[in-house]
C-alpha cells in the first residue's frame, strides 16, 4: 500500500531493504531528550532555527505525549479536556562533524495525529497533515488508532540542510480533534553514508491498470528519485514523470494515457536505468464496455520459489507466445511460507521479472500471505508491495480497503475478495460492498476470485473448513443472484474445475446433476458443446467454479468433489480468453499440455 505524493507515491518500507553498503550514523535516538511548547498559541517566530532560544521551554525524554500507555514524558493539553491544544512544538540540537559523508537522512517518526518535521528551519516532510500555510489551528487529516499511534513512520530526506557544528531538528505535532484522547511523540533521525549510485533491487512492476492510467513500481537499495519516461515507440519517450522526493520505495503513476494503447518506458532513479528497451512496456485497458480479445492468467498457490514454480511460468510463455497478458490474477498464497518480504523477492520478484514489468498483476491475500500480513491496518509485506484500487480508481465501486476491491477490463468486470481475514458474514463490510459493487456493473462478464475455495475435494475439504464453508454459503450465493460467470480459488494443491452449476451451498453429498447442474456436460465445443447463458447479468443461470492452486505444488486428495466435472493432481494455470461473448479456458500443465478446457457463450 503506497501513500501518492502528487502523481507519485512514496510508500516506504523497510523490510528487506538491501542496506548492506550504507553506513548508518545515529544523529537522534529514540527516546531522546526534546525541548517542547505545550501551550495553546502559535510558537514564536523562527523557533525552528538553530539561533532560536528555547531556555524557558520544559523539556523531556520520549515517548512524549499523553492518554496512552508507553509515555515517557507526559505534557500538558490545557485546562479543557473537550478542547486541548491541537498543536505541540519540539525541538532537539545536534552535532555534525561533515556533512559531505551523507548522501540522505532516515527519518523514523512516530506521530499521532500529523506532524510536520523541519531542519534548520527547511522543511522535510510533513505527514497526515494538508498542504500550504501551518498554524496553531491546524488540524491533522485523519485519526490516527491503533497500531499506527505506536508506528514509526519512515521517510527518506536530502541531506542538504545538514551543517557542520550545531543543527535543530523541530517538529510541530498536530491533533486531528479538540477533543481527542491522546498524543504521541518520538523520532529517530539517522544519517546514510552512500555512494549516491542507487541500484535496482526490484522490479518495475506494474499495478492498478486503466484505460488512461497505470502506476509503475519499484525498489532500490538507497534513497533516490524516481523518474518515468514514456511514449508510444521505444525510440521516442517523450513524456515523464519524476519526484525529486528520495525514496527506496518508487511508485510512478503515469496518467492521460489513450485506452488500448501500448507504451514503452524507461524507469530511472539518480541516473540509473532500473529497466528499459523494446521488452520494457505495458498496454492501458480499453475503454470499460469494449469488446476485445482479453487473455487472463491465473495462478494459484504459485509462491514455492522453486522448479515447479518455474516449470509452470514457463510452460504459459511458452503457450502465450506473442499473445500479450491483458490480465494476471494471483489466487493467494502467493510466497511461502508466510509471505514475507524476503519470500516475496524469492517467489515473485526473482520469478516473474520480464512479466512484472509488462503486465499488471492483481493478487488475492491467501492464508499464508496473511501470516505476516493483516487486511484490517493494511499492513505487512502483501500490503506494502501492492498498490491496488480501494476508491474505485480502477473501475467498480470504492471499498475503502486493499484487501478486497474490483477492477473493469473491456467487457469484464473482476470482483476480488478476501477469504482469509475480512468478514465473510452477509452483514459485514466486504459482503456488503460487494453486493452494492455486484449491482452498479453492468459489464457483460463478471469473474470474482478468492484464496479459499467452496468447493474442494483437494488438500483441503470445503465441506469442513469455516472460511471455505462460509465463502460458498455467503459469497456464492450473492454472486449467483447477479449472474455471476466464472469463480476462481487457489488453497488446495489441485485442479477441479466444476460442471455448469448454480444453488448448491450445502456439503458435497448434497450435490446433485438434477437440482445443481445447469449443464452437467464437459463445456467442450467438439465433446457435447459449450456451456451457453442468454445473456448477461442473468441471475442464477450457471456458472463455473475452478480451483487452480497448483501453480506451485501439487497436494493430492480425495479429487471427488461431486459438483466437480475435472479433478486433477497436477501442476498448472489457467488460462482465459474472452472476446466478445465467448470465453474460452484451459488449464494448462507444467510440461505445456492442455489437461482440461471448456467455453462459455452467451
Amino acid at each position: 500500500m503506497h501513500k501518492p505524493l502528487g502523481t507519485i507515491a512514496a510508500g516506504l518500507l523497510l523490510a528487506g531493504v538491501h542496506t548492506n553498503v550504507i553506513a548508518d550514523q545515529v544523529m537522534i535516538d529514540k527516546e531522546a531528550r526534546w525541548s517542547y511548547l505545550d501551550e495553546q498559541r502559535q510558537a514564536p517566530a523562527n523557533w525552528q532555527l538553530p539561533s532560536f532560544n528555547a531556555s524557558d521551554w520544559a523539556s523531556g525524554h520520549g515517548v512524549l505525549g499523553y492518554g496512552d500507555s508507553g509515555i515517557e514524558t507526559e505534557i500538558d493539553y490545557g485546562s479543557d479536556k473537550n478542547n486541548k491544544n491541537i498543536t505541540t512544538y519540539f525541538r532537539h540540537q545536534f552535532s555534525v562533524e561533515n556533512v559531505e559523508e551523507f548522501s540522505a537522512l532516515r527519518l523514523k517518526l512516530m506521530r499521532d495525529d500529523g506532524a510536520v518535521v523541519y531542519l534548520n528551519g527547511n522543511e522535510l516532510t510533513r505527514q497526515n497533515m494538508p498542504a500550504g500555510t501551518i498554524t496553531a489551528s491546524t488540524i491533522a487529516n485523519e485519526t490516527v488508532g491503533q497500531n499506527d499511534e505506536k508506528t514509526y513512520h519512515v521517510s527518506y530526506v536530502a541531506a542538504g540542510h545538514l551543517q557542520n557544528g550545531e543543527n535543530t531538528l523541530a517538529v510541530e505535532l498536530h491533533q486531528r480533534s479538540p477533543s481527542s484522547s491522546d498524543i504521541r511523540f518520538d523520532l529517530k533521525l539517522i544519517g546514510i553514508s552512500g555512494d549516491g549510485i542507487a541500484e535496482r533491487v526490484r522490479g518495475p512492476y506494474l499495478q492498478t491498470g486503466t484505460p488512461d492510467s497505470v502506476r509503475i513500481l519499484w525498489r532500490t537499495d538507497e534513497p533516490a528519485p524516481s523518474c518515468v519516461y514514456y511514449g508510444t515507440a521505444v525510440s521516442t519517450l517523450n513524456d515523464t514523470v519524476c519526484s525529486d522526493a528520495l525514496v527506496t520505495e518508487h511508485e510512478v503513476r503515469l496518467q492521460g494515457l489513450n485506452p488500448a494503447t501500448r507504451y514503452f518506458y524507461k524507469a530511472v532513479s539518480n541516473e540509473q536505468v532500473m529497466a528499459q528497451g523494446a521488452e520494457t512496456y505495458f498496454e492501458t485497458s480499453p475503454v470499460p464496455g469494449t469488446r476485445e480479445k482479453i487473455r487472463i492468467w491465473a495462478i494459484g498457490d504459485a509462491g514455492t520459489a522453486n522448479a515447479n514454480q518455474r516449470a509452470v511460468y514457463n510452460a504459459y510463455q511458452a503457450h502465450t507466445g506473442d499473445t500479450y497478458t491483458n490480465v494476471w490474477v494471483m489466487l493467494g498464497d502467493n510466497a511461502y511460507g508466510d509471505g514475507t518480504d524476503d519470500e516475496y523477492q524469492r517467489a515473485v520478484f526473482d520469478m516473474y521479472p520480464q512479466l512484472l514489468r509488462q503486465a499488471v498483476v492483481w493478487p488475492t491475500i491467501g492464508n499464508h500471505d496473511a501470516h505476516t500480513s493483516d487486511s484490517a491496518t493494511q499492513s505487512g509485506a502483501y500490503f506494502d508491495i501492492f498498490s491496488l484500487p480501494k476508491q474505485g480508481e480502477a473501475g467498480g465501486l470504492p471499498s475503502g480497503t486493499e484487501a478486497y476491491y474490483s477492477y473493469d477490463y473491456g467487457n469484464i468486470h473482476f470482483v476480488v475478495l478476501d477469504s482469509a481475514e475480512s468478514s465473510r458474514m452477509p452483514w459485514g463490510d466486504m459482503m456488503r460492498w460487494m453486493e452494492a459493487d455486484l449491482q452498479a456493473s453492468d459489464a457483460e462478464w463478471t469473474i470474482a476470485y478468492w484464496h479459499h475455495p467452496p468447493y474442494t475435494k483437494g488438500s483441503h475439504d470445503s465441506d469442513w473448513e469455516l472460511q471455505l464453508i462460509q465463502m460458498r454459503k455467503v459469497a456464492n450465493k450473492m454472486l449467483e443472484r447477479y449472474g455471476v460467470d466464472l469463480v476462481l480459488s487457489g488453497h488446495s494443491h489441485s485442479y477441479e474445475r466444476s460442471k455448469f452449476i448454480d444453488g448448491h451451498y450445502g456439503q458435497a453429498w448434497t450435490f446433485s446433476n438434477r437440482r445443481h447442474a445447469i449443464d452437467s456436460g464437459s463445456g467442450q465445443r467438439e465433446n457435447d458443446g459449450a456451456y451457453t447463458k442468454p445473456g448477461a447479468h442473468v441471475p442464477n443461470a450457471g456458472a463455473v467454479y475452478i480451483v487452480a492452486g497448483s501453480s506451485g505444488k501439487k497436494s493430492g486428495g480425495k479429487l471427488n468433489h461431486k459438483a466437480m466435472y475435472a479433478s486433477l493432481s497436477e501442476l498448472g494455470s489457467m488460462v482465459i480468453d474472452v472476446e466478445g461473448l465467448t470465453m474460452d479456458a484451459v488449464f494448462i500443465d507444467e510440461k505445456g499440455q492442455v489437461l482440461d478446457h471448456f467455453s462459455i457463450e452467451k
